[in-house]
C-alpha cells in the first residue's frame, strides 16, 4: 500500500490480511454411493447460502476450518443479509442484520477499518449490492477538503480510490482536471470483479464521465448535450441488466432513463399509470428478482404501491401490490400522523428484497419493520430509533480486480 500522497494521478487498491496462510486442506470423506462419489462435500457446501456456512462452523474444528475455506466461500450464494444505516444520536455509521434481534455480531464492521487506517473521515454515499461508495477525507474537521473517493468490498476489505478526471483536449494542452461530483457505482453481481461509476461533468454540462474498473481509467461521453435537462444522478438510481435506471423526477413527465456503461442514454421508459404526480422522496426504483420495480406513497395519505416491469420493449407495468402504510405500523389513520408545520413525509419505503416480495419501511422515528406482500406479513425490525432506514447490502467474497 502506498504511503505517499500524490492526487493528481494515483489509483491505489488495498486488501485486508495479504500474505496470511491459506486454510487447511479439505477434510477427506468417505463416498457414500456413486452421487456423492461425484460430489465432493466442497462442492455441496459451496452451494450453501453463507448464513448457514456460519452456523456449521460451530460443529467442530474441522468443519469451522472447511467452512472457511475461501474456495467454499468465495463460491456460496449470497442473499441480502443486512443494512449499512447511520445511528440516531451520533450518526456514526452502523450495519444490523436482517434478522434484527438476534443477539448474532453484525455481519460486517461498518467502520470499514481498512479504510480508516488511511482516512479520518468516511462517509458511506452509495452501496450497490456488494460494494460500497465512500467519500475520504484525511482530516475529520475540514469538509472543504478534497476528498477521495473509494469503493471497497466489506467483506474482503479490497478498496480502490477512484483517479482524478484529467482530459486534454487539444494536442499541446495542459490537461484539464475535472471534479468527481454525485457519482453512481454500478456494481453486477454476475461480473463480481468488475464495477463502473458515473460522474456528471459539472463544469461541461453536456458531458458525463464513466470509469471502468476493468480499465482503471475514465472516459467521456459528449453526447448527453441531446439530454442536458437531466439532472445529477441521485438516489432514485438502480443498476440493473449492466444499465443505469436513472427515475427523473425534475420534469413535466417524469420517466426512468436508460444509461449504459458508456455514458449514452440508450432508452427511455414511461412510468406506470398511477405515478404520474412521483416526486422525490416519495418515489424510487430498484430492482428484485431480476426485474425492475417502481413504487410510489401518497404523500398525505400514505398509501403505497409497487409496480414491476414486465417487459422493455412493450414497456408494460404490472401492479403487484397496494396497501396502506400506517395499518402496517399500528395506527388507524394516516391523518393523524400529519404534522400541519411540516408536511414531509413520515414514512418511506427504502428498501426491496433482491429475491423476495418483501419491502422495508420506516416511520423516521422509531420504527422499522419489513412487509411480505404474498403472505401480508409485518415484522418489526427496530423499535427503538436506532435504525431507520438503511442500504441494503449483499455480501461477495469475490477478488475486486481492477485495471
Amino acid at each position: 500500500m502506498p504511503t505517499g500522497r500524490s492526487r493528481r494521478a494515483r489509483t491505489e487498491t488495498g486488501r485486508r490480511d495479504e500474505g496470511a496462510p491459506a486454510p487447511p486442506p479439505f477434510p477427506a470423506l468417505a463416498p457414500q454411493g456413486p452421487a456423492a462419489a461425484s460430489l465432493p462435500l466442497s462442492d455441496i457446501l459451496s452451494r450453501v447460502p453463507y448464513r448457514s456456512l456460519c452456523r456449521f462452523r460451530c460443529v467442530s474444528k474441522a468443519w469451522r476450518a472447511l467452512c472457511s475455506h475461501g474456495a467454499i466461500v468465495r463460491r456460496a450464494p449470497q442473499t441480502l443479509s443486512g443494512f449499512f444505516h447511520a445511528h440516531h444520536s451520533d450518526g456514526g455509521l452502523r450495519f444490523s442484520n436482517l434478522s434484527v434481534g438476534g443477539a448474532a455480531l453484525p455481519l460486517v464492521d461498518a467502520s470499514l477499518p481498512f479504510l480508516r487506517r488511511r482516512y479520518a473521515s468516511i462517509k458511506l454515499k452509495q452501496c450497490s449490492t456488494s460494494l460500497v461508495l465512500c467519500e475520504c477525507r484525511e482530516s475529520e474537521d475540514d469538509d472543504d477538503e478534497e476528498c477521495d473517493y473509494a469503493v471497497c468490498n466489506p467483506m474482503t476489505g479490497q478498496w480502490t480510490v477512484l483517479p482524478p478526471i484529467l482530459w486534454q483536449d487539444q494536442e499541446g494542452d495542459e490537461p484539464v482536471h475535472f471534479r468527481v461530483v454525485d457519482p453512481f457505482l454500478g456494481f453486477d453481481p454476475a461480473a463480481p470483479s468488475r464495477f463502473v461509476v458515473f460522474s456528471p461533468l459539472l463544469e461541461v454540462c453536456d458531458d458525463v464521465a464513466i470509469y471502468s474498473s476493468a480499465t482503471g481509467r475514465w472516459t467521456r461521453n459528449s453526447e448527453w448535450g441531446d439530454n442536458r435537462e437531466y439532472p445529477s444522478f441521485s438516489a432514485e438510481c438502480a443498476f440493473l441488466n449492466g444499465m443505469m435506471h436513472f427515475l427523473h423526477l425534475v420534469i413535466e413527465e417524469p420517466i426512468i432513463a436508460l444509461v449504459d456503461a458508456d455514458g449514452d442514454v440508450c432508452g427511455e421508459i414511461a412510468l406506470p399509470d398511477g405515478m404520474e404526480e412521483a416526486c422525490s422522496g416519495y418515489s424510487s426504483i430498484g430492482h428484485s428478482q431480476g426485474k425492475l420495480h417502481a413504487w410510489y406513497m401518497h404523500p398525505h395519505y400514505y398509501e403505497l404501491s409497487v409496480w414491476v416491469l414486465e417487459d422493455y420493449a412493450s414497456e408494460k407495468w404490472t401492479l403487484k401490490h397496494t396497501v396502506d402504510v400506517p395499518e402496517l405500523f399500528g395506527r388507524e389513520s394516516a391523518q393523524e400522523d400529519c404534522d400541519e408545520d411540516d408536511r414531509t413525509y413520515k414514512y418511506e419505503m427504502f428498501a426491496i428484497h433482491p429475491e423476495h416480495n418483501m419491502i422495508f419501511l420506516t416511520d423516521w422515528k422509531e420504527v422499522n419493520l419489513s412487509y411480505d406482500m404474498d403472505s401480508k406479513e409485518v415484522h418489526l425490525m427496530c423499535t427503538s430509533g436506532d435504525f431507520l432506514g438503511g442500504l441494503p447490502y449483499i455480501p461477495c467474497f469475490a477478488d475486486l480486480v481492477v485495471g
